[in-house]
């Protein structure tokens, strides 16, 4: 076995469900990033199954990919497109953000026919208009130049801190921005919750239609755990040596972890080469039930923690399971949760198994 990764794709549906219905908004699924790493091709393929059609990827070649495999999805990229990507837009029916004036004018005439999602600036400062009146001025082009201009949106930075209040600066931005387009344009999606925003349930936002979350439907908050999610990312890794180690000796490179007392401690052939994180050295890993704290420093290829009595070679050892989950990382203050998920080589390991 040495590591496995298990997707719960039935889980990643059930999220997907619970996640329009409690919102009682459509569902823009942010696939990015090989969809966080879960496989952009199965957990398209599992929304779409359960009634979710809208997604959002960052990079055109991604737009593409889902475009070629499920035409009927509706894609929007986020990431300005350049160059040819407008027009395999226009092609393949992939809808693009309009995210300052200057792109506006640069590509205005290759636009015909493609669905527009203009961003607005509320903080992020990554892209989006920032002046109401350049934007105002780009809606009213689009109508004279009978574009199609379909969607408004933008990205909460801070919807995750723990003082709200600089989001809720930025919640009233983006209403006020939608106030001020709105009567010069009839917007189809209106969409601006991300994971974090979504658990607020802001009812400022109820002009919005659509939330636009990305590691929720995975069953990960970007908050606090939240009990009504199921994860869906299931990692272990067998046991492949068990050794003493004296008082004084040293384990792994370096100095970073002296043993204070005679120990038994085992190998596991998973490291940060394969995307588990060192900060999660902090955390325990469970074999047979037990508790076993990580010893030292993550390495690239294994990772060391103490044996207690029972444990041997080919025993199975749970990084994240029913034990501890990814969101634990989030909570305890570690890392970013997604941070974590998306780095996990699930590709290395064939096809991920399905529960």
């Amino acid at each position: 076995m040495k590591n496995r990764i298990f997707v719960d794709y039935g889980a990643v549906a059930e999220n997907a469900r619970k996640i329009v219905s409690r919102s009682g908004k459509g569902l823009f699924a942010v696939v990015k990033n090989n969809a966080y790493n879960l496989g952009l091709a199965d957990v398209t393929r599992t929304l779409l199954g359960c009634g979710v059609s809208h997604f959002a990827v960052t990079l055109s070649e991604d737009a593409v990919f889902i475009k070629e495999r499920f035409p009927e999805a509706y894609v929007l990229q986020l990431n300005p497109a350049r160059g040819e990507e407008a027009r395999a837009a226009r092609e393949m029916g992939i809808a693009l953000s309009l995210g300052s004036g200057e792109w506006f004018r640069e590509y205005a005439d290759a636009l015909g026919g493609v669905d527009l999602h203009m961003k607005i600036n509320t903080g992020m400062n990554r892209f989006g208009f920032s002046d109401i009146r350049e934007a105002s001025a780009v809606v009213r082009a689009c109508s004279a130049r009978g574009l199609s201009l379909t969607g408004l949106y933008t990205h909460f930075a801070l919807a995750e801190e723990a003082d709200l209040s600089e989001h809720s600066a930025h919640v009233d931005l983006f209403a006020a921005c939608y106030e001020a387009l709105s009567p010069l344009r009839s917007f189809r999606y209106v969409h601006s919750e991300n994971s974090a925003a979504v658990l607020l349930r802001d009812r400022r936002l109820s002009f919005c239609n659509f939330v636009r979350p990305g590691i929720l439907p995975f069953g990960y908050s970007s908050r606090e755990p939240v009990e009504w999610l199921s994860p869906s990312v299931f990692v272990s890794a067998e046991v492949i040596d068990v050794r003493p180690l004296r008082r004084g000796e040293r384990l792994g490179y370096g100095t970073g972890f002296t043993a204070g007392r005679d120990m038994r401690v085992a190998v596991l052939p998973m490291g940060y080469g394969d995307g588990l994180m060192r900060a999660r050295a902090v955390l325990p890993v469970y074999v047979n039930g037990a508790s076993c704290e990580i010893l030292g420093k993550i390495l690239m290829s294994h990772t060391f923690i103490e044996a207690p009595d029972g444990v041997s070679v080919g025993d199975v050892a749970e990084i994240y399971g029913e034990h501890v989950k990814i969101d634990a990382l989030a909570s305890r203050g570690i890392a970013n949760n997604a941070e974590q998920l998306a780095a996990l080589h699930i590709w290395r390991y064939a096809q991920p198994e399905r529960l």
